[in-house]
């Protein structure tokens, strides 16, 4: 025990050491809570996102499709919540292995249960290709596979969850516009996404004006209508957005209305069309089982990813385009 507390120690002292923010830190980067970095090291580049979409690798890389930038593991997990993904650069001399155990070791003492953990050719082909397409990083994560090391780590935090996916890689080759690295020298991608941190911050529309907008435009746009990731189930905040449309048919019993789905472009075009016909069918399934709305006044219609109204290179952009359209009959 006395061992294990000594080493734990070592380990807290070599991420403490640095917890002001470093000269060489990129701007507007800042370390992760209660996680930090390991000594020495410059945070050079990083994205925060209050809101994203992410999956979690926790297992070995089964496909890489380098047309679409598109992964499949053995095993993952879609996630949304806050994310931050930072870069690090640790200075020359220490290696993979070392940086990878000290933030084992940092984790582990802070109460984090490890989903998978793997390193070099046991993390399957263009593991690294990953990190390349999603996040800061590019090249210089995905051209060197040789010393990578890779885990998955999450813990609860009285009723939301935090996730942690950690890549550590020997830099080999590779270009990146934010960073020069030196061959050798130890890169370190650490993405945080926190579940359950956000509070709805749409305002639920109302009855009445569901009523005002229909008399002005031809559609009405929801966005507190809700879905977990790739999924067609509607997640109970949405509840309150369903009864407000129920009481404007119940209001208006000669009326009918269209509900429309929407996706972003993640997932190809004939993906997004089925789930975007799947969710919109839920909705219309929630309207006639639990408030009795009669099935002849509403049809379900997906539109998939073909009608954006943002721009599908952001994460906000595609946050737009997720959305439940009310159209009238």
């Amino acid at each position: 025990m006395q061992m294990i507390r000594l080493l734990f120690a070592a380990t807290i002292a070599a991420f403490g050491a640095v917890s002001a923010v470093d000269a060489a830190d990129a701007r507007a980067c800042r370390d992760a809570d209660d996680i930090g970095r390991f000594q020495g090291s410059s945070l050079v580049m990083c994205v925060n996102k209050d809101f994203a979409e992410y999956v979690l690798p926790t297992g070995p890389m089964q496909n890489f499709d380098f047309d679409t930038r598109r992964a499949t593991f053995q095993q993952q997990l879609p996630l949304e919540g806050r994310l931050s993904q930072n870069v690090y650069a640790v200075p020359l001399g220490s290696s993979s292995a070392q940086v990878f155990r000290n933030f084992r070791e940092l984790l582990q003492g802070r109460n984090y249960s490890f989903l998978y953990e793997g390193k070099q050719a046991e993390l399957g082909d263009h593991f690294g290709s990953y990190f390349e397409s999603v996040g800061p990083g590019t090249q210089l994560l995905g051209y060197s596979p040789d010393e990578a090391r890779y885990l998955a780590a999450t813990r609860d935090d009285n009723g939301s969850k935090t996730y942690v996916a950690l890549y550590v890689i020997e830099y080999d080759d590779g270009f990146d516009r934010d960073f020069e690295a030196v061959k050798g020298q130890v890169l370190v991608r650490l993405d945080v996404l926190r579940t359950g941190a956000l509070g709805n911050q749409m305002v639920v529309i109302s009855a009445g004006e569901i009523e005002r907008k229909l008399q002005t435009d031809s559609r009405i746009v929801l966005y507190d209508i809700h879905f977990d990731f790739n999924s067609a189930v509607i997640k109970p905040e949405s509840r309150p957005a369903v009864e407000q449309i129920a009481a404007y048919l119940d209001s208006h019993p000669g009326r009918g209305l269209s509900i429309v789905g929407h996706t972003d472009s993640i997932g190809g075009p004939e993906f997004n069309l089925q789930l975007s016909r799947a969710r919109s069918e839920a909705v219309v399934a929630e309207l006639v089982g639990r408030f009795e709305i009669a099935p002849s006044r509403l049809s379900a219609v997906g539109a998939g990813m073909q009608q954006p109204i943002a721009p599908n290179e952001t994460e906000e952009g595609r946050a737009m385009n997720r959305r439940v359209e009310l159209v009238p009959r």
